[in-house]
């Protein structure tokens, strides 16, 4: 048993350099363009941008299964972010009493959405919509905290809080995140499975990504890549229960850049075709991707992105997944 363990760990740890390496191999080489690149992921995917009549500016973070969004955008006035959710075509805006600003970062399938609002003194604090109505949640013991996932399985929630000393630990239901010597750790997802997905600084203050598998393992490498120190941030806000991700990062003087697939193939750039930047924020469960992307006249739109007709096979040649049609 120990054997097989062993041999298991070190497999997630071998895909895992595989995940990390074409993902900064890919977003490299694709600067400067503006259509699919090399190791493009944007040809296997049909693109619908989602916007609302008179709003510039809308951030969408979630989706449920049902092609709900939810996100935030600007406020009349243009002074704070407020909440947002887009249902059967409905568009509303939500504002934490007294925030300086609101958040929407999750939406289930059950109607609720989540996120976090910025208190007058900059703190912030989990905020969920549920029948209409906004209320705080705390994580037990935090002085901050931010949710980013809503399960559709058990209906708990997946995110991150600071303690009374300042440390910064993920969450997922009533499980503690916490990567082993990491002086931060983030949780962004859970699926189906139990497995979450996230990140974590190092000593060095350096972004990794895990995987937190259901029997409580992690999985990492302490080098994602030889660009590690010029990593802003790095982060893992979605994964299918098929193991499908979603990875987000940017680096230092670039612009933010998405690319999905699996930790077993690699990764691919997911850019919107002709827009500046492209973030992933979610992936439902028939492969579709949502989030927003900014365009050359400064607009913030949110976009899905919907697999074409065919079926996920694995390159072996190239330790990428490619969807073929």
């Amino acid at each position: 048993m120990q054997n097989q363990i062993k041999t298991s760990f070190l497999f997630y740890t071998f895909t895992l350099f595989l995940f990390l390496n074409s993902f900064f191999l890919t977003n490299t080489d694709a600067q400067g363009t503006d259509g699919p690149t090399v190791g493009s992921a944007s040809e296997n995917y049909t693109f619908e941008t989602i916007d609302v009549p008179d709003v510039d500016f809308l951030a969408l973070t979630a989706s449920s299964d049902f092609e709900d969004y939810a996100g935030y955008t600007k406020s009349a006035d243009g002074q704070k972010m407020v909440a947002f959710t887009l249902i059967d075509g409905v568009f509303m805006t939500y504002d934490f009493p007294d925030a300086q600003n609101t958040y929407f970062y999750a939406l289930g399938n059950d109607g609720r959405a989540a996120g976090r609002y910025q208190d007058s003194e900059g703190l912030y604090h989990g905020v969920i919509l549920e029948n209409g109505e906004l209320r705080q949640y705390h994580f037990p013991n935090s002085v901050e905290t931010e949710i980013y996932g809503i399960s559709d399985a058990t209906g708990e929630l997946t995110g991150n809080f600071i303690d009374a000393s300042g440390v910064r630990r993920g969450f997922s239901g009533e499980i503690i995140v916490e990567f082993p010597e990491a002086t931060a750790t983030y949780a962004n997802f859970v699926n189906a499975e139990g497995t979450i997905v996230g990140s974590y600084v190092d000593a060095d203050g350096l972004y990794n990504v895990y995987m937190r598998t259901p029997d409580g393992r992690f999985v990492s490498l302490e080098r994602p890549s030889p660009q590690a120190a010029k990593i802003e941030y790095l982060f893992l806000p979605g994964i299918s229960d098929s193991g499908v991700i979603v990875a987000r990062a940017k680096l230092v003087g670039s612009v933010p850049r998405t690319s999905v697939g699996t930790f077993q193939h690699g990764l691919q750039e997911l850019k919107v075709p002709g827009s500046v930047s492209t973030e992933g924020w979610n992936i439902n469960q028939d492969g579709s991707i949502v989030g927003y992307y900014d365009s050359a006249d400064g607009r913030r739109h949110g976009f899905i992105a919907r697999t074409r007709a065919g079926r996920w096979t694995t390159r072996r040649d190239t330790h990428r997944f490619q969807l073929y049609i």
